[in-house]
């Protein structure tokens, strides 16, 4: 019995003690959602034009293989494959010994025609001889000088000469070959002036043809800062089966400050200006846009006064460089959410790291 009052007394101060500390704890108070950062972009009306880039090559508007006219080995053949050539330079030479002794044998020939034929002249003046001879003699030496004329054009045909400035492409044979009459010797590019083949679209191909809005330009990598004015020559009438694409052909004046030769790769900028009825459109960074699951697009209204975003839909036009064209939805002005759209809610508010708009 002594033991129990004992117990009882013991815990009696410990019951109190564990009773006013529940009584004294407070419930967690609730913590405000935090509110996320963002930037914004103002809506203005887009005034630069719309641009398009394509990828494309650079070809030579004429190319042509070059052959002799004469048959002969090889004796000189100093271009190089990748080489630039002057209108009037040597290409190449076939040896000329037989066709330097056709042309001395024709000459001696053409002599001896025309001394005979003088020595009928003469005699035919005293009456000695019928003047169908002295006719004979003049045709005669009238062939001779044709046919010397055909053994200097022969001896001529050896020498292959550069018919203009050009890109030497591709060698087909090697010095000292004996060729025949035909064979292809060297390929040549005419490089007055340049091409730019590039697969443009369906739906743009006629933003291309005839298109006054419509500037073309050549980028190169190894010319930065650069662009070289193109003009619409001719496009393949067929389209490409997969792709509907259309190989069109864009020609360009070959600068003289930069060697810019067939092969190499372009960047082709398609430039638009825009106009009356395209003048209500807006642009918008890419970051911007958000995607329904029903494909359907929205941007982030930031709301100045209560510092709350709301959703709008809007529908685009063709994205550019400079970002995304917006056709309806939006008017100049508005504040429109240009970093991380996707994480936001209807009602959220946000604060700006854009010091010019808060």
């Amino acid at each position: 019995m002594k033991n129990s009052i004992f117990l009882i007394s013991c815990l009696v101060p410990f019951l109190a003690t564990v009773l006013t500390g529940c009584g004294e704890r407070k419930l967690p108070e609730q913590v405000e959602q935090s509110i996320r950062p963002a930037k914004v972009v103002k809506v203005s009306i887009s005034e630069s034009p719309k641009r398009k880039v394509y990828v494309g090559r650079v070809e030579a508007s004429n190319s042509i293989d070059l052959s002799f006219e004469v048959p002969g080995p090889l004796s000189r053949f100093p271009v190089l494959e990748g080489q630039t050539l002057r209108m009037g330079e040597l290409i190449a030479e076939l040896d000329p010994t037989d066709y330097e002794l056709a042309v001395e044998e024709a000459e001696l020939q053409l002599q001896l025609a025309l001394q005979d034929y003088q020595r009928k002249s003469d005699i035919l003046k005293k009456g000695g001889i019928a003047k169908s001879l002295v006719d004979d003699g003049r045709a005669f030496a009238q062939l001779q000088r044709v046919r010397l004329k055909k053994a200097r054009e022969a001896l001529a045909d050896t020498r292959m000469i550069a018919p203009f400035d050009a890109y030497v492409s591709r060698r087909y044979v090697d010095n000292f070959v004996k060729t025949r009459v035909g064979d292809k010797i060297v390929r040549l590019n005419d490089l007055h002036e340049l091409l730019v083949v590039v697969s443009i679209p369906e739906q743009m191909l006629s933003k291309v043809i005839s298109n006054p809005q419509a500037s073309l330009f050549a980028v190169f990598d190894f010319i930065p800062g650069k662009m070289f004015p193109l003009s619409y020559k001719e496009n393949r009438g067929d389209a490409n089966a997969i792709g509907q694409t259309y190989e069109v052909s864009l020609a360009m004046a070959r600068p003289a400050d930069w060697e810019i030769l067939p092969g190499m790769t372009a960047v082709v900028v398609l430039q638009i200006e825009k106009s009356l009825e395209e003048k209500l459109e807006y642009i918008l960074p890419i970051n911007a846009l958000v995607t329904e699951s029903d494909k359907r697009m929205f941007v982030w209204l930031f709301d100045q006064d209560t510092q709350e975003v709301t959703k709008r839909y809007v529908k685009i036009s063709v994205p550019g460089p400079e970002g995304v064209y917006v056709t309806d939805g939006l008017a100049e002005g508005d504040l429109v959410i240009s970093s991380g759209a996707s994480q936001l809610r209807e009602g959220m508010k946000v604060r700006l790291l854009d010091e010019e708009f808060r």
